[in-house]
């Protein structure tokens, strides 16, 4: 049976110029070591269980995302408004993975009870990661965030790899402004107080729908001081279009005055905007990052190919 106790959920691969990247890892680590040195890909995606549109479709979203995953072979992927019995398509589809799959509570409609996909299943947060890595679903926690507003109480789901001290984590926070902002500001607060305190030793790689742009006051506070731009937090993100780089660099324009590249931006992964992230500890190297359609989802997967450990380091700064 699918784990239930916090999150794991979905996806796979990079593409990068529109060839297929996969890990350089083979996942052959002993269990309990981590993830050890090397290259590996990462993924974001919401996969919209909680809309008319798409939140009612049956086993089709979650076998477009197992094809994903078996392409691409991810180290692991972040998912949200995820339903459980997608995830258990994706535990039978993916020998070789663990799905971890963490339920949420309805906050202003019918309160403290389970939410549910626009078909009838719990709805809630995922973390899909390649077995043989380190990482073990009983080292699962799950934090909620401190939501005042909003159709649920939201939750950041973590699963840690302790012997290398790592940690990957998916949220799902408010949408919306008003009162639905400061909802979302207490919860980015909360993120970034429990990446940086309970989990201060680790390698921390946090994918999620953050539901904001990236520029706003908000997302300040989980951007590293180096990007600038009221930038108050200790992360590196790892879909910039900077790459590696925090601050911006000179670029070659053929104007009289050289221009300078925003690196706090990024490519839509919605309608709305960029409101989907891939952030990593700035010791995690960013080689690469991507989107990809999928027909299933109002929101497009987010990749990046990175690298930790040996010859990785801070190159932002």
């Amino acid at each position: 049976m699918i784990a239930s106790l916090s999150g794991v959920v979905a996806a796979a691969g990079l593409v990068v110029a529109g060839v297929l990247v996969a890990g350089s890892d083979s996942g052959s680590q002993p269990a309990q070591s981590g993830p050890k040195p090397g290259t590996y890909v990462i993924g974001q995606f919401n996969m919209a269980g909680g809309t008319t549109e798409h939140g009612g479709k049956g086993n089709p979203p979650a076998d477009a995302l197992a094809e994903e995953i078996e392409d691409r072979k991810p180290a692991f992927v972040t998912a949200q408004e995820t339903c459980r019995d997608w995830d258990e398509r994706l535990e039978q589809r993916l020998p070789g993975y663990t799905v971890l799959f963490s339920p949420v509570r309805n906050l202003e409609r019918n309160p403290g009870t389970p939410a549910r996909c626009h078909h009838p299943t719990d709805f809630g947060n995922t973390i899909v990661f390649r077995d043989g890595l380190g990482f073990d679903k009983d080292e699962t926690d799950v934090h909620q965030l401190g939501s005042t507003d909003g159709d649920e109480y939201r939750e950041m789901v973590c699963v840690r790899a302790e012997r290398r001290k790592f940690v990957v984590c998916s949220a799902h926070l408010t949408p919306g402004g008003g009162k639905y902002l400061a909802s979302r500001q207490r919860e980015v607060a909360t993120v970034r107080r429990v990446l940086t305190t309970r989990y201060a030793h680790y390698t921390v790689l946090l994918g999620g729908d953050i539901n904001d742009v990236p520029l706003s006051r908000v997302l300040g506070r989980l951007y590293d001081r180096n990007y600038g731009h009221g930038a108050s937090g200790a992360f590196k993100e790892a879909s910039s279009p900077c790459g590696d780089a925090m601050k911006p660099e000179r670029r070659a324009s053929g104007l009289p005055r050289a221009r300078y590249a925003p690196c706090r931006l990024g490519q839509p992964t919605h309608s709305k905007g960029k409101l989907d992230y891939l952030f990593v500890s700035p010791s995690v190297r960013v080689e690469s990052s991507g989107l990809s359609y999928s027909e299933h989802s109002d929101h497009k997967q987010l990749w990046a190919r990175v690298k930790w450990g040996r010859g990785a380091g801070r190159s932002g700064d």
